[in-house]
């Protein structure tokens, strides 16, 4: 009889402990991977949205104190390129599935251009839209494992 307790007690505590495995904790990290079709939204805002600051971003330039130098023709061709980006980074994504690579590139782009928006001290409105692109590209690095300092 006092086997029979022992017995039914470690199968208790071997259950519990499986049980234990499952938290909560790891319920939540399962539900905070995102979708591919999720990534994939975000990729379309990011290229859109890049697209849209690229056209206001030039339009700040020429309000600029750089404006009309080789230093705002090679800004220009920066922001142009990170559009490009974006752009084949989401299209790669739709064929592939992957995205680590272009998404690290793009990455390293946008924090160039984040340092000469605020060097260059531009508009409220170029600034307001960079942190929208910024956080979708954040979003969109954290559903890689990238993070980004």
């Amino acid at each position: 009889m006092k086997q029979n307790r022992s017995a039914l007690f470690y199968c208790c505590a071997v259950l519990l402990a499986g049980f234990m495995s499952i938290s909560p904790f790891s319920v939540l990290h399962a539900q905070k991977r995102v979708s591919d079709k999720d990534v994939e939204a975000l990729m379309k805002n990011l290229k859109e949205d890049s697209k849209s600051f690229r056209e206001n971003f030039d339009a700040a330039l020429k309000k600029s104190a750089i404006r009309r130098t080789s230093q705002e023709k090679d800004i220009k061709g920066l922001v142009a390129s990170f559009e490009k980006q974006t752009d084949s980074m989401f299209s790669d994504f739709k064929k592939t599935r992957r995205g680590d690579v272009a998404v690290e590139s793009t990455i390293s782009n946008a924090q160039e251009i984040e340092r000469l928006i605020y060097n260059l001290q531009l508009d409220a409105k170029t600034l307001s839209e960079w942190q929208k692109i910024r956080a979708e590209l954040d979003r969109v690095s954290g559903a890689f494992g990238i993070h980004v300092p």
